[in-house]
């Protein structure tokens, strides 16, 4: 039942293109990963607050499907494993929150989504949820991620940035 609210929530934006509206909060994809956030943080709290919830954000240049330099935002939320020796093994769940319609770079016409992919978001957020009321060994990554229909870009970026962090 919770899925399917969500999805419909989400398909009430109108769309969630990744060039859309930042600033309403009603329609957009700004309006989208507020909602998305307040949620998992809604969520994480009612199950003991261990689920770290945040924006992992970057501007993307001019590419082939952004016309102009674009903030592209992810909403991650983290379930920290329990065991040190298995803490730094990260499991991600993903979906990506953007929308587009048959043009894809057409970032205010109607685009709800609900297919690709409301419903992989909302499955998702749904996993956060009912994971963050339990303890695991690894680390959980639950992410929705923007940018998927201009190439993945939001996915990109934050495996880049783990990769990187290994390292450091």
């Amino acid at each position: 039942k919770r899925i399917q609210q969500s999805l419909r929530k989400l398909a009430a934006f109108g769309t969630r293109h990744t060039m859309s509206e930042t600033e309403s909060e009603t329609r957009g994809i700004g309006a989208a990963r507020r909602w998305i956030k307040a949620e998992l943080e809604r969520c994480g709290a009612q199950a003991g607050g261990r689920l770290q919830v945040a924006f992992d954000s970057h501007v993307t240049p001019v590419s082939a499907r952004i016309s102009k330099p674009n903030e592209i935002v992810n909403v991650v939320a983290t379930l920290p494993g329990t065991q040190p020796a298995s803490k730094d093994r990260i499991y991600v769940v993903s979906g990506h929150y953007d929308s587009r319609n048959t043009d894809v770079m057409d970032a205010s016409g109607d685009a709800p989504g609900a297919n690709d992919d409301a419903s992989g978001t909302a499955a998702v957020m749904e996993l956060a949820c009912t994971m963050a009321r339990h303890e695991f060994d690894a680390t959980l990554v639950f992410m929705t991620v923007a940018a998927e229909e201009q190439g993945l870009l939001g996915a990109r970026h934050w495996a880049e940035q783990a990769f990187q962090n290994k390292l450091d």
